[in-house]
């Protein structure tokens, strides 16, 4: 017959129990690295971390949607530079023009860089035309019957795009117009000096001072493009770099918030292993007790 030891043996079998539980949840941290599988085991700590998991997340979108319209800013930066460039030599044939033997030699150099810049107008990044406002799908320059007769008065009608500037929304109140559109005055203004000089019958040595004037100031206004679509992606760059900063420390916080300290742990199990076996020999030494031995 046991001495009555029932109700010391089930505390210390429960205590041993809950300790057993404890070392396996730590082994599972100390294995995994993590405090919990789920937001449950995180206790306060679990609305923080989800908060920070939908910054990033967040973030990382924007971030994403930063580059791709930086890489479409730096195209129609190219673009214009390649545009500028027509201008230049164009202006150069111009001025160096001084007899009407050279009329022929001009009108086809110009009839070549009108069809080169209506192609850098018409150019396409991912699909998608550049400088066509909201109709990506449809090139914006069409030369098809455009044939400028005036050196003074705008003509558009090769446009075959609209006026929408794109924008890149990066957050709340934050938002970024980056487009330009084949009727801006730089572009309207090239074409048509183009287009004049290749087309103009007959085409008179008197007229080119007035087509000079007229690529100079085409110039000018690409130049100018230049210069905002370089303030845009400028802004673009300030902000992917921030944006990318803080996605890197609320990550950091959220692993440090989900983390666990690995030699902690370590220790922690040791305690819970010395307390797991402390149990269990009070456990032996609870059910080997008998009556009989205090009774001899």
């Amino acid at each position: 017959m046991r001495v009555a030891t029932f109700h010391q043996s089930t505390l210390v079998l429960q205590h041993a129990m809950e300790t057993q539980a404890r070392l396996a949840s730590v082994q599972t941290q100390q294995a995994s690295g993590l405090k919990s599988a789920d937001y449950a085991g995180l206790g306060t700590d679990a609305a923080i971390l989800a908060n920070l998991e939908v910054s990033v997340s967040r973030s990382e979108a924007v971030i994403g949607a930063a580059k791709e319209t930086q890489s479409r800013v730096d195209m129609v930066h190219a673009t214009l530079g390649k545009l500028s460039d027509i201008l230049t030599k164009m202006r150069a044939t111009v001025n160096g023009t001084k007899t009407d033997s050279q009329i022929s030699a001009l009108q086809s150099e110009a009839a070549a860089h009108l069809k080169d810049a209506a192609q850098l107008v018409n150019s396409q990044f991912s699909g998608r035309y550049l400088f066509a406002g909201s109709l990506t799908e449809a090139p914006p320059v069409d030369l098809m019957g455009y044939k400028a007769t005036s050196l003074t008065t705008a003509d558009t009608s090769y446009h075959k795009g609209d006026s929408y500037v794109q924008t890149v929304r990066l957050g709340p109140g934050n938002s970024v117009d980056y487009g330009l559109t084949g009727d801006r005055p730089g572009f309207e203004k090239t074409l048509r000096a183009l287009s004049y000089v290749a087309s103009a019958s007959p085409l008179t040595l008197d007229k080119l001072k007035d087509v000079s004037d007229l690529l100079v100031s085409a110039q000018d206004d690409v130049i100018a493009d230049q210069s905002i679509n370089g303030a845009t992606a400028s802004r673009l760059k300030t902000f992917i770099d921030n944006e990318t900063q803080y996605a890197a420390e609320a990550g950091k916080l959220s692993l440090e918030l989900a983390s666990v300290d690995v030699a902690a742990a370590a220790v922690q199990a040791a305690s819970y292993n010395v307390q797991l076996q402390a149990s269990f020999s009070a456990i032996k030494t609870l059910t080997s007790l008998n009556l009989h031995d205090y009774l001899r």
